[in-house]
């Protein structure tokens, strides 16, 4: 398990580039949801936005998940084939909300004298860690499985 709630993969591909990104575009939906509850279109698995090279993605799911990973994609032709440089980190506003609530923690123990309470603090880092890990491996297997042949 990563401990830290970032990851760079690199995923090597026989295909071209016009092939790797013909077959992303076919499961990103590059439309914004604002509020939307169910997906209209269930060959679309993420959404975002498809630039040249680069790409910047999340899934789509049914319900609420704070732990789903922004995935960042970069496509580097090499002489035969072609690298993926993957990039999953947790969503910004997460990290800020998981600091706040950490700090607010600390800045209460501190005051209380009390320190027992900062196991809390490495619960809830150890289950963001877990959770974190669990969709970067199912969004993993789900871009592999696209891009390679």
């Amino acid at each position: 398990m990563n401990l830290i709630l970032f990851r760079k993969i690199i995923i090597i591909s026989s295909l071209t580039e016009t092939e790797l990104i013909s077959r992303l575009s076919k499961i990103v939906d590059l439309k914004k949801k604002t509020f939307s509850f169910s997906n209209p279109d269930p060959a679309k698995q993420y959404v975002g936005k498809i630039e040249s090279r680069q790409f910047k993605i999340h899934r789509i799911i049914k319900g609420r998940n704070s732990f789903i990973p922004i995935i960042q994609g970069n496509i580097i032709n090499n002489l035969s084939t072609r690298s993926i440089e993957l990039k999953m980190r947790l969503h910004f506003i997460v990290i800020l909300f998981l600091l706040w609530v950490s700090g607010l923690i600390i800045f209460y123990l501190i005051k209380q004298n009390v320190y027992t309470g900062l196991l809390f603090i490495g619960l809830l880092f150890g289950m963001t860690t877990f959770f974190f890990n669990q969709e970067c491996n199912k969004s993993t297997k789900d871009l592999e499985n696209i891009f390679i042949d």
